[in-house]
């Protein structure tokens, strides 16, 4: 779908939104010039078919300068859903927030569908201008139940929802120095869920009634040591696109534990063979107000390099392998 022509989006709520944030003094907002009316645009981010009907996603951006001498930023101002008839299902708009520095935290989305063999499901997701320079992600996912376009939220815990975990039964699976769980019985799609893990993409393993218009976390794995369990990290497939390398080195581990006695330095170089195998982290789902969000704790990553195989762990041995911190990509 072709983006909408430019048109003027009249932004009189800025001056109020600085000074309804605490960070500015009635005296400061009574001193600070409003920052002058610029234009924005409106986007078409797709069409979407959904148990057989269409929606379509539409973005209106708004350049919002924090002071009167500060350069604008582009920030997401309002978002709808519209259905075939172009009537409006889903609205919502979006303050700009702006730091005590007067930086704008830029606000973008895109739009995507989750498919899955019982049904599909419309994605937004929003990329947020971090404090550091950087960016964080967080979602919005719409499904129909009942006809009806639905938000969902964050996934249930693991043994929730009806038709997720029928009864609520979980088993246990044997792994190497461990134990999975998973439902006993479940009716709903098992899919997965890309997230930006500040190097690459891991793939979240989740399980959804289409039906009921719910979802949840689709295992949890605990290690076993000295004959007692602990939450531990499941093995997910992970998506890597490194940068070209320089001369240096990695700490590899035996198993994704900080052993040094199980430990050894491989030498890392430009032209050296480099495979990302599986990643091992623990995952936290959360809300974020109307959206939900995802981390990850413990980061492993199983790596391949020139034929030795085994885990890193630590920020350094990422870069070492071309794998440097960075916002999620666009």
């Amino acid at each position: 779908m072709k983006p909408r022509s430019r048109r003027p989006l009249i932004s009189l709520a800025v001056t109020a939104s600085l000074c309804a944030l605490a960070l500015f003094s009635q005296r400061a907002c009574a001193q600070t010039p409003a920052p002058p009316e610029l234009n924005g645009t409106e986007q078409g981010l797709g069409v979407f078919a959904i148990g057989g009907q269409s929606f379509t996603v539409l973005a209106r951006d708004e350049n919002v300068a924090a002071g009167a001498n500060s350069k604008p930023t582009p920030t997401l101002a309002e978002l709808e859903i519209r259905d075939a008839n172009q009537a409006v299902v889903y609205r919502e708009s979006f303050s700009p927030v702006i730091e005590s520095d007067q930086v704008i935290r830029g606000l973008s989305v895109s739009a995507s569908l989750l498919e899955g063999s019982g049904g599909q499901a419309l994605v937004l997701r929003f990329r947020e201008a971090s404090d550091a320079g950087g960016a964080t992600e967080s979602w919005q996912m719409f499904g129909l139940v009942k006809g009806s376009l639905t938000r969902y939220g964050p996934p249930l815990p693991l043994g929730q929802g009806a038709g997720i975990a029928v009864n609520g039964v979980l088993t246990g699976v044997m792994l190497s120095g461990g134990i999975g769980v998973v439902p006993l019985a479940s009716t709903a799609d098992a899919l997965e869920f890309p997230v930006w893990a500040g190097n690459f993409f891991v793939y979240v393993p989740v399980r959804i009634d289409w039906a009921a218009g719910q979802w949840s976390e689709a295992e949890q794995c605990y290690a076993l040591a000295n004959g007692s369990l602990s939450p531990g990290g499941c093995n997910l497939r992970i998506l890597a696109n490194p940068r070209p390398r320089e001369e240096g080195s990695v700490t590899m581990y035996a198993q994704p534990q900080e052993d040094p006695y199980n430990s050894r330095s491989i030498s890392v170089h430009s032209d050296s063979v480099v495979q990302f195998l599986i990643a091992r982290p623990l995952v936290d789902w959360k809300s974020s107000g109307d959206r939900f969000s995802c981390s990850f704790d413990d980061m492993w990553v199983r790596v391949r390099i020139n034929g030795a195989e085994g885990w890193v762990h630590s920020q350094a041995d990422f870069a070492a392998l071309g794998l440097p911190s960075a916002a999620p990509p666009q």
